[in-house]
């Protein structure tokens, strides 16, 4: 192993092609000095990855309090949990800690904490605002965030696979399909990796975080604006503009899901693909 100076870790751990720009250019040149530290102590990989969730999480509480200032240092700890998130994984590269473990350890996280900053984001306004309906946007962002058709068709598909034997299910019509090509949909509603548009980027990790960020240190400064009669702060604005959007597209998503019935195509691509390991 050689020596773990930053130039030997930017060699070893980095990856070959960061897709995210802001982690890209931003966070990636900050994380590798914890990492440099990380790799001289006994921490594991999957033991930053805990921290990271912790603090994503105190993040989230911070933010929901109700006070800017408060609010403030919520979103300095929610930036600090997404460089921890890149940095475990130059840790688990350079100690030779790589894990299907690790990579559900991290998604778990990111299923806790990306909720918890939506509601909180919409609570804290919520408290300084009383507000009901930047309250009830808080919570809708919180439920809609989560790719809920992905997550339930990817449940289904494990439903299908365990109880293959059983006679609960009838697999006669999928079988018949198993030797016919799958109809190239675009999966990408059904978990698949897609192009997004720069504007459906924005509703996602990290980057809506960042727009969170963006809107507290708005608050800070400008404290909000008045529509009517009614002061909001940004960040209530925000939450509403979260709430309305994510619950539109995600049921448009679920619509698709159904529409096309991804789930059934993406079930006979992961047998096909079975097949095809099983043989080679």
């Amino acid at each position: 192993m050689p020596h773990p100076s930053l130039k030997n870790l930017k060699r070893v751990v980095r990856k070959s092609y960061e897709p995210e720009p802001y982690a890209r250019y931003v966070v990636r040149p900050i994380c590798i000095y914890f990492t440099w530290f990380f790799v001289r102590t006994p921490i594991s990989a999957n033991q930053v990855t805990v921290m990271q969730e912790v603090i994503g999480f105190a993040g989230a509480v911070l933010l929901a309090l109700g006070h800017v200032e408060w609010a403030v240092v919520g979103v300095l700890l929610l930036q600090l949990g997404y460089i921890l998130d890149c940095s475990d994984g130059e840790v688990a590269r350079w100690k030779d800690q790589k894990s299907i473990d690790g990579v559900f350890l991290d998604l778990v996280g990111h299923m806790i904490i990306i909720p918890a900053y939506m509601f909180a984001l919409g609570f804290g306004a919520w408290m300084r605002t009383g507000h009901i309906e930047v309250l009830v946007s808080g919570f809708l962002s919180a439920l809609f965030v989560e790719r809920i058709e992905r997550d339930t068709l990817l449940n289904v598909v494990d439903t299908l696979a365990t109880n293959a034997g059983t006679e609960q299910y009838t697999f006669d019509h999928l079988r018949s399909k198993l030797d016919e090509p799958i109809e190239q949909i675009d999966m990408g509603s059904a978990g698949g990796v897609g192009r997004r548009s720069w504007i459906q980027v924005l509703f996602r990790y990290p980057d809506s975080m960042n727009v969170i960020t963006i809107a507290v240190l708005l608050d800070l400064i400008f404290q909000g604006i008045v529509l009517g009669n009614r002061f909001y702060p940004f960040t209530s604005l925000l939450s509403i503009i979260y709430g309305a959007v994510l619950t539109a597209g995600r049921l448009w998503q679920i619509r698709r899901v159904f529409r096309h019935s991804l789930t059934e195509l993406r079930f006979l691509q992961i047998v096909k693909l079975a097949r095809r390991i099983y043989r080679d």
